[in-house]
């Protein structure tokens, strides 16, 4: 009989691969097992170190990584950097494999990640206290976990609580379960170890990993001054945004196994929005559509870029055809799928500017290696749109990941020339082949899919049927 998959091992497993330690051979979770069950001999009513017990709590930090750890380390050193602080909620779950209450609340600079340049040193997460609790089911992978609890104010120092959350200081002993029991030992495991402030905790995660006067890289830039005026003077920094971006263009496996479902869940999603399309539907209700079903599949959308002839509005009529660019997430990483739909009978120059597609797209997919430079791509879609009687089109590939496009970009300070817009294929780099149109005067046309650069070329993580789509007039 296969096991009973939990929430926990849901949102852990699908999360990050986490390795077996959360939970028992049975499958059960460990609140609910009866591993470590004992009440502690004389235990206070309060989370102190009575309540102490590794074992129930090993699978906090249990989390496979999902940062390349490889690649960090060579882009830290074409760089120069002892280290990389984030504080963007998805570097921190890049950096830390967890993705906190705070982080998806956009409570910024309450959380932090420090990735240390020395594989000797112990890379940090930097949650609230009163938030450590979700690392049950959102384990991390980092040997030093840094909580801090605001506290009072005593002359000019101010002195955190030494408990970790409100919740901590009273416990019905005579009624406690082994959740209570998993509860107390978090909340025992950091008691007196708390820090006044999130940037404290970073502070601490800093000097513990040897780094208070190297280059950091910061992906937001402001947190540099304010560790300077915490006590560590002597800390340099640069705006590393886009070195984030270079790092995470090529995906680790746990990446890429996370994004094949973003990529199936996102088109599952479309294909049910485009099976509700009929004359007289408003456009704006396929992104309804899209949304709902993203939903059922435990994912979020994030937009459907639905128009016909150029503009996303307006009631669906009997002969017109439509470009659907749709983009959703999945644990954190975008699913990125793009299809034609034709309502009623397709004129012929939409079918053939569709097989055309699909035979150039797959052109371009047979040709990619790594090494390959993407306007090599460009350039032979172009030709055999061309050999196909196609001399206007477009190809645009830019990979995917965290972000919709998950590479450096300029932020807004740079002139656009600052980055390389002709990127390298990369073993791991997964990407999309944008394939948009819009002729004034005759209408728009989209297809593209997920694929992942593998030695022997690239290979799809949704299905590659980007056939135009009909649906009856």
């Amino acid at each position: 009989m296969s096991p009973i998959i939990t929430r926990r091992d849901t949102l852990v497993g699908a999360a990050a691969l986490t390795v077996a330690a959360s939970t028992t051979s049975s499958g059960q979770s460990i609140a609910t097992s009866g591993a470590g069950s004992q009440t502690p001999a004389a235990a206070s009513s309060a989370a102190d170190a009575s309540w102490r017990n590794p074992d129930l709590i090993r699978h906090l930090q249990s989390a496979a990584p999902l940062v390349h750890h490889e690649r960090a380390r060579a882009i830290m050193d074409k760089y120069q950097l002892d280290g990389l602080v984030a504080s963007v909620p998805h570097n921190v779950y890049y950096l830390s494999s967890h993705r906190g209450p705070m982080q998806m609340m956009g409570r910024s600079f309450s959380f932090y990640a420090f990735y240390p340049r020395r594989e000797d040193a112990p890379a940090a997460l930097i949650v609230p206290g009163s938030m450590v609790y979700h690392l049950d089911y959102r384990p991390t992978w980092m040997p030093s976990v840094q909580v801090y609890s605001f506290g009072r104010k005593v002359g000019e120092t101010i002195v955190p609580d030494a408990y970790v959350a409100p919740w901590a200081r009273r416990a019905r002993e005579d009624t406690v379960n082994q959740a209570d029991r998993v509860l107390m030992a978090i909340y025992a495991e950091y008691h007196g170890k708390t820090s006044e402030s999130a940037l404290a905790g970073l502070k601490r995660a800093l000097v513990e990993g040897g780094v208070t006067t190297g280059n950091i890289g910061f992906d937001d830039p402001r947190v540099l001054p304010w560790l300077q005026a915490a006590g560590l003077p002597k800390l340099r920094g640069v705006d590393a945004l886009n070195i984030f971006r270079e790092i995470r263009m090529v995906k680790t496996e746990n990446e890429i196994a996370i994004l094949r479902q973003a990529a199936q869940k996102g088109e599952a999603a479309l294909d049910y929005a485009i099976e509700q399309i009929k004359p007289g539907h408003q456009v704006e209700q396929i992104e309804v559509d899209f949304t709902r079903r993203w939903g059922e599949l435990g994912g979020n959308a994030l937009w459907v870029v639905a128009n016909i002839r150029g503009l996303n509005s307006g009631l669906i009529s009997s002969g017109d055809f439509m470009k659907l660019d749709s983009v959703g997430e999945y644990l954190g990483y975008r699913g990125d799928i793009g299809r034609t739909v034709a309502v009623g009978e397709p004129a012929d120059e939409l079918v053939r500017r569709i097989e055309a597609n699909r035979r150039a797209s797959d052109a371009v997919y047979a040709s990619i290696r790594p090494g390959m430079k993407f306007s090599k791509a460009n350039a032979i879609f172009a030709d055999v749109m061309r050999q196909n009687g196609f001399t206007t089109g477009l190809c645009n590939a830019h990979p995917v990941g965290l972000e919709h496009t998950d590479h450096p970009w300029p932020t807004g300070a740079e002139a656009p020339d600052s980055v390389d817009w002709d990127l390298t294929f990369e073993n791991g780099m997964v990407f999309t082949l944008d394939m948009p149109y819009h002729e004034v005067g005759w209408g728009t046309t989209h297809v593209e899919d997920m694929m992942v650069v593998r030695p022997g070329g690239a290979v799809p993580l949704s299905s590659g049927n980007i056939s135009l789509r009909r649906r009856p007039g």
